[in-house]
């Protein structure tokens, strides 16, 4: 059975924790009062990745605090990372800046990949009006708005997209790496 560690990052209160408990079907799922992530929580859980050729998939979601006082624990928490969701909420107008600092990190820092990230554009109930755009920094990362109230079926559905991608990808890389092996 495969193994992903995909970590979640943002702003605070962008919604990170609320989408991760209900990927992960955890029981704290819901939407009352915010509580800050301190450092980082990891949820387990196993899922079948959709068209990626196996049965069964080993998830960790790391839940990481948006709290820049956090940053040092940076390093620790993208090690050995599969991907990344990056998490912002398009009605608030710092996000966007904030989710470049992690794209920086993550992309250009911690040498992930671009096909290994996805973005969710998590907007809270009953809200609209002018969203914010991402920089050119994620024109080749998919970005998809979710809304967990009104359309919880597609956030799972781009979710087990993105498990699909990045279980693709890390057969790919472990592949490279044996004929690398064998080519010494």
């Amino acid at each position: 059975m495969s193994k992903a560690k995909v970590i979640v990052v943002g702003p605070p209160e962008s919604g990170k924790t609320f989408l991760c408990n209900f990927l992960a079907d955890a029981t704290e799922f819901s939407g009352g009062e915010y509580h800050p992530t301190q450092g980082v929580r990891i949820l387990e859980f196993e899922t079948s990745a959709a068209d990626s050729g196996r049965s069964n998939l080993d998830v960790e979601l790391w839940d990481c605090s948006g709290d820049r006082r956090f940053e040092s624990c940076w390093p620790a928490m993208a090690r050995d990372a599969s991907g990344a969701i990056f998490v912002y909420n398009p009605d608030q107008s710092n996000h966007d800046k904030e989710l470049d600092t992690w794209y920086d990190f993550l992309i250009k820092n911690q040498h992930l990949k671009e096909p290994q990230c996805y973005v969710f554009a998590h907007h809270r109930p009953n809200t609209g009006g002018e969203s914010t755009d991402l920089s050119n920094n994620f024109g080749k990362i998919p970005v998809v708005h979710t809304n967990l109230e009104e359309d919880h079926d597609s956030v799972r559905k781009e979710f087990n997209r993105f498990l699909s991608t990045l279980v693709r990808a890390m057969s790919s890389n472990r592949e490279q790496e044996e004929l690398s092996i064998m080519n010494q």
